[in-house]
């Protein structure tokens, strides 16, 4: 990789670190970060026009590397790369109003992406796992032993979200990520490889879900974001409905079923499956001071 970096940039590291999805050098006081991208080109245009945007607004971001082609990404044996030059040393963790304030950075942008209403998404997902863990034999039996639980997340999800009116005006569509709270860390936040264009509670849905799981979760944040965050009913259905939406268990599926991970790692979600029912219920709860919304009879009768 080494031979590439100094063909195609100019850039000569004495050192490459490999990390999860690509490999971190440094010159001159200067980080930088040789990713893996499967983003198409047009949508990578995007992320280079988006990741300058927020620079110049002071926001300081990764940045995209030009290589000598004029290209903002390079094929090595089928596989693209891009450079992002590192444009900050934030060693913080960022909580739920860094994550908010970087969702609204850009309020002005006209996000040039067409969301799909989540439930048309959830569904095919579902359908696929669906289909793969049906010609399972005895294989991956922890997975298969909880799954129809997750899958029963999941359909009240899709329902919930079904009952959603997509009215424009009801929405505001903002930058966020693909996996907030997975990485608290601000090299994650800043990263426009992680960044995607959704409605404008998914950072806040994620990033409850990953930071319960895995992490700890501030819940007088939560309360006051949803009590004191001007978010509309509609907004607030679809925070809903994404908090039932199992996303932190399909991507342990994914890893396991490609057999990068062990079931193993499904113990400990499992194991607080019971104490995020009652987090549903407390967050249900808060919603249901601002507004009248469905009611998930098993989930909020049980309380």
């Amino acid at each position: 990789m080494k031979k590439i970096i100094n063909n195609y940039y100019k850039l000569f590291p004495t050192k490459l670190y490999i990390i999860d999805d690509g490999y971190r050098f440094f010159i001159n006081d200067y980080e930088y970060l040789f990713l893996k991208c499967e983003v198409a080109k047009e949508n990578l245009n995007i992320l280079v026009d988006v990741s300058n945007r927020l620079y110049n607004k002071k926001i300081y971001v990764s940045t995209f590397v030009m290589s000598i082609n004029g290209e903002f990404y390079v094929s090595v044996d089928d596989v693209n790369y891009v450079l992002l030059q590192v444009n900050h040393n934030l060693k913080d963790k960022y909580n739920v109003k860094d994550l908010l304030a970087f969702n609204y950075s850009l309020s002005s942008y006209d996000y040039p992406i067409n969301i799909s209403p989540w439930h048309e998404v959830w569904s095919k997902k579902v359908d696929v796992f669906e289909e793969t863990m049906s010609d399972l034999n005895k294989e991956f039996s922890i997975l298969q032993e909880v799954f129809p639980y997750y899958i029963g997340l999941a359909e009240n999800a899709i329902s919930y979200c079904t009952d959603v009116s997509y009215n424009k005006t009801d929405f505001v569509v903002t930058l966020g990520h693909k996996r907030a709270g997975l990485n608290n860390g601000f090299e994650y936040l800043y990263n426009p490889m992680t960044f995607t264009f959704d409605y404008d509670v998914r950072d806040l849905a994620e990033y409850i879900k990953f930071n319960f799981f895995y992490h700890s979760l501030n819940f007088s944040e939560i309360e006051d974001v949803i009590l004191n965050g001007k978010l509309s009913k509609q907004s607030l259905m679809l925070l809903f409905s994404r908090l039932l939406y199992p996303s932190y268990f399909f991507d342990l599926c994914e890893k396991i079923l490609s057999e990068d991970l062990s079931e193993d790692a499904l113990i400990k979600i499992m194991n607080k499956s019971s104490d995020y029912e009652d987090l549903l219920n407390d967050i249900y709860i808060l919603i249901s001071k601002l507004y009248d919304i469905p009611k998930i009879n098993w989930l909020i009768g049980k309380h």
